[in-house]
């Protein structure tokens, strides 16, 4: 990212803060709208995030292990007065409220981290499943290789499907918007796909291939555990995937070219 992108970008987060709406702010700079567009839909999300509560119980217990190791420190004064080498200290703090403060910022961030790894289990539903969202949001949009890129859409796609076939286990009914967001990520890989040399865009559409070839097959699977109510939208969810793995195959073989994705074109809505 440039210098005046940088620049761009932080008024249009200021503006953001202040309320402005995106579109608004995004009618102001037509040039790098897209860009834009991208990287203040994850700063928003992320701004979105329910943080974790931080457990009193556990802020007390580590507050009163610095506590006592600060007058464990006290106690062992005497061992001043014997001559010893002098190291340089890498940490000084001046007060027991540093220590506390430290202490306490080590606690957020392990809860962060913690957060964040815990999240990647979640399903539609789960107190954490936004962090999971935004996390992979922030991977793709810090991936600049086109290839990469190609290879996250077809990551989270897949990984949507295995979301759909878990909330299924669980709740006993279809999530249409993970059946969507499974079709949809697989659909924005020909994005990137389309940016590849010749040879790396064929092998990313066998890669594609394959995968709603594996997506019908599971889908196929499901049918019977899926309540008749929703049966309709899994049928027309495994003929998408059908079209597209045949669509795969004609690029595959040079009967269309690169660039022209029939199916995988998803409607603006």
């Amino acid at each position: 990212m440039d210098n005046q992108m940088e620049r761009i970008l932080d008024i249009c987060l200021e503006k953001m803060k202040g309320g402005i709406p995106l579109d608004k702010i995004l009618m102001e700079y037509p040039d790098q709208r897209e860009e834009l567009k991208e990287l203040l839909t994850v700063a928003r999300d992320i701004e979105n995030i329910p943080l974790p509560p931080v457990r009193d119980e556990a802020v007390a217990s580590c507050l009163t292990k610095v506590s006592k190791a600060l007058q464990s420190q006290k106690k062992q004064g005497w061992a001043a007065k014997i001559p010893r080498l002098q190291w340089p200290r890498l940490f000084y703090f001046p007060s027991p409220a540093w220590a506390k403060a430290l202490a306490f910022v080590f606690i957020v961030i392990l809860i962060s981290w913690s957060t964040v790894s815990l999240s990647g289990d979640s399903i539609p539903g789960n107190l954490l499943y936004p962090v999971k969202l935004t996390t992979e949001k922030v991977r793709f949009y810090l991936t600049t290789d086109p290839e990469e890129k190609a290879e996250l859409r077809l990551t989270y796609s897949e990984e949507r499907m295995q979301e759909l076939v878990r909330y299924l286990d669980e709740k006993g009914e279809l999530n249409t918007r993970a059946l969507k967001a499974m079709l949809d990520e697989a659909a924005l890989a020909v994005d990137n796909i389309s940016r590849l040399p010749k040879d790396k865009a064929i092998a990313c559409c066998l890669k594609l291939e394959h995968l709603c070839a594996f997506h019908m097959d599971v889908l196929e699977r499901l049918k019977s555990r899926v309540p008749a109510l929703q049966r309709q939208e899994l049928d027309n969810a495994i003929q998408t995937c059908q079209h597209r793995m045949e669509w795969m195959g004609k690029v595959i073989r040079n009967e269309v070219p690169i660039g022209e994705w029939g199916p995988f074109v998803l409607n603006e809505n």
